[in-house]
């Protein structure tokens, strides 16, 4: 075998190596627990599942935990692809404090937003402010209240 077909099979070995290191999950938890919840979770599902990570802080693809960070994210503050909590921080967000692109909750801050207090660029909510605003006290460009439309000049 020459030296350089010898080079591209070790590269090649290499390689490989490093993409199956890749599709194999990930896990971490943390010795300390409270109330037998651990204290931290860390978990990177692989090829064949995602990763649900459930405790005080979770990160994963699915979190779960008072402190929750993953793609779906459940938690007091919950921040990720699609989350649920009391703070809820995500693409879509659900919670008392929504805040994202879409979000949903008693105040939302978001592209569309949908709450009791919402502002965005789309706000419907009892009090909204946005480019285009529907609820009982709106107030933007486009208003749509009991009161009437309020139309841009």
């Amino acid at each position: 075998m020459t030296p350089l077909v010898q080079a591209d099979n070790q590269q090649q070995a290499q390689l490989r190596a490093m993409i199956n290191s890749r599709l194999v999950g990930y896990e971490y938890r943390s010795r300390r627990t409270v109330l037998g919840v651990p204290l931290v979770h860390i978990c990177r599902g692989g090829l064949n599942a995602p990763g649900v990570a459930k405790g005080i802080i979770a990160i994963g693809d699915v979190a779960v935990g008072l402190v929750a960070v993953g793609g779906l994210a459940v938690g007091f503050t919950a921040l990720g692809a699609v989350s649920f909590g009391v703070i809820a921080v995500a693409g879509v967000a659900f919670g008392v404090l929504g805040i994202g692109a879409v979000a949903l909750g008693g105040m939302a801050f978001a592209a569309c937003a949908f709450g009791y207090w919402a502002w965005g660029a789309v706000a419907v909510g009892v009090h909204a402010q946005g480019a285009v605003a529907i609820g009982l006290h709106a107030a933007g460009a486009l208003s749509i209240s009991p009161a009437g439309a309020v139309l841009p000049d």
